[in-house]
């Protein structure tokens, strides 16, 4: 079902029709809920997600044939379009359908939360690039970035508060899917280069919780209890790939959209987009540091062995580098 579910979604990168698109990501879903209702304890989430879903592709594709069939002079044209935006937001679980993910998410293991925050976005995506074309009205546009502000705001504020891995994991997938709305109206390309780069992320992190049985912000002590230092390493570079801390490649994305917002003149909405980065970048950093608390005990009451000062040099040489080489791949692409 995993192979079946990726394959999909690959595939759905070569069709241009949207009834094509949308049969694509129906088998994608209708993956997805075999493979809750055989591994899920909770029938409850269960029929949930098949409710919400089913509920948003039936609006979906009734709105996309109504618009075809409609000309664009019409007056219910803009509010079609204003629609077809709320019924996206509620498949993708933004503003201000922003509160099922979470509740569906807490109760599946970390395999299908990966495929939640990743497969089953990137199809609905890909039909919401081929519309924001046609979006020629101010107000539409405007509607999607108080959408996207709002959802990162939102998903922000709820993440100060949580323990529970898997909500926190899901709420930052919201936070990013709300930067991925502002990516695709600019440049698709843009768009595919984020997506991999935060799936490739969203696959370790997952698969290191997953194998270690780590659902709460306290059972990460378990990565310094049986000192697996490469995996507490990589875990951190991976959680500040997710924040867009300013060397990896998330950052020049979140920079990149900011520059073409301003030179829009959409000052208001690139500093609240920047202010709820930084409250992103914050609450990660919080999170590192309490994962690293043991570590910080050993530091305060042993003296460093040669192995740790060893580590911490590779550690200081590997980020030197991977800063060095995306600074400069940066600037190849987006001199």
């Amino acid at each position: 079902m995993l192979f079946s579910m990726s394959m999909v979604s690959v595939l759905s990168m070569f069709f241009s029709n949207f009834i094509h698109l949308w049969v694509l990501m129906e088998i994608n879903t209708l993956l997805m809920i075999s493979m809750m209702s055989i591994y899920t304890k909770s029938y409850k989430s269960v029929m949930n997600f098949f409710a919400i879903q089913s509920f948003s592709s039936l609006i979906l594709i009734y709105l996309l044939m109504v618009k075809n069939n409609i000309d664009s002079t019409n007056p219910t044209y803009t509010s079609i379009n204003f629609m077809l935006t709320l019924s996206f937001s509620l498949k993708l679980g933004l503003f201000p359908f922003f509160f099922w993910p979470p509740l569906i998410n807490k109760n599946i293991s970390w395999t299908m939360l990966l495929m939640m925050s990743t497969s089953q976005k990137f199809v609905p995506l890909l039909i919401f690039n081929m519309f924001i074309d046609q979006f020629t009205n101010n107000q539409i546009m405007f509607s999607i970035i108080f959408i996207s502000i709002l959802s990162s705001s939102i998903s922000t504020i709820m993440n100060s508060y949580e323990t529970n891995l898997k909500k926190i994991m899901t709420l930052s997938s919201t936070n990013h899917l709300s930067w991925m709305l502002m990516v695709i109206m600019f440049d698709s390309n843009m768009f595919l280069i984020y997506f991999i780069t935060y799936t490739l992320s969203m696959i370790f992190l997952c698969s290191i919780f997953n194998k270690l049985n780590i659902i709460f912000i306290h059972s990460l002590s378990k990565i310094q209890l049986f000192n697996f230092k490469m995996i507490n390493f990589f875990i951190i570079l991976n959680l500040l790939i997710i924040s867009g801390l300013p060397p990896f490649f998330t950052f020049i994305m979140k920079i990149n959209i900011l520059k073409i917002m301003i030179e829009g003149n959409a000052y208001l909405a690139s500093f609240l987009l920047m202010a709820m980065s930084t409250f992103t970048l914050i609450f990660y950093l919080n999170i590192i540091m309490k994962m690293n608390t043991l570590n910080l005990l050993k530091i305060k009451f042993y003296k460093f062995n040669m192995f740790d000062m060893k580590f911490n040099f590779m550690s200081i040489l590997y980020i030197s580098i991977l800063t060095l080489m995306l600074t400069f791949f940066a600037l190849f692409i987006y001199p």
